[in-house]
C-alpha cells in the first residue's frame, strides 16, 4: 500500500506540473476572437459563370458569433491576418482550457485515492490502538 501511495504521489506531482505547463494562455495578455476564418466556396448563380462548371467562388469569411447569432462576416483581405492570429489565439486558450479541465478531474480522482488510501491506514492503525470499530 505504501508503494500504491507514493506512485499516486508521483502521479499528482506530474499531473501538477502538466498544469503548470499549460498555464501560459491564461497568463498571455493578448485578445481573443471567439470564431474562425475559413474559405467559403460557392456558386453565384449566373448561368455561364465558371462556378456552374465546378469551379467555385472562394471567399474568405469570419464565422463570429455576434448580437447573439452566428455570422459570416466577408472582412477586408488586410484584415485577415489580424483577425486569424485573434481566432486563433482563441482557440488555443480553449484547447488549453480543456487540457486543463482534463487534468484537473484526474488530480482530484488521485487525490481521492489518496484520501481513500489514508483512511485505511488511519483505520487500520486506529484498531491496532484498541480501538473499537465495526
Amino acid at each position: 500500500m505504501a508503494s500504491h501511495l507514493s506512485a499516486l504521489r508521483r502521479q499528482l506531482r506530474s499531473l501538477q506540473q502538466e498544469a503548470d505547463e499549460l498555464l501560459a494562455p491564461f497568463l498571455g495578455r493578448a485578445p481573443l476572437l471567439a470564431g474562425s476564418v475559413y474559405t467559403l466556396r460557392r456558386r453565384c448563380g449566373k448561368p455561364n459563370c465558371r462556378c456552374s462548371q465546378g469551379q467555385l467562388h472562394a471567399t474568405e469569411v469570419l464565422a463570429y458569433r455576434g448580437q447573439g447569432r452566428l455570422q459570416n462576416i466577408t472582412p477586408r483581405p488586410q484584415d485577415l491576418p489580424a483577425l486569424r492570429r485573434l481566432t486563433e489565439a482563441y482557440r488555443r486558450f480553449r484547447q488549453a482550457r480543456a487540457a486543463l479541465v482534463k487534468l484537473h478531474r484526474q488530480t482530484l480522482a488521485a487525490v481521492d485515492r489518496i484520501e481513500a488510501l489514508r483512511r485505511d491506514q488511519g483505520e487500520r492503525t486506529f484498531r491496532s490502538l484498541g480501538g473499537r470499530g465495526t
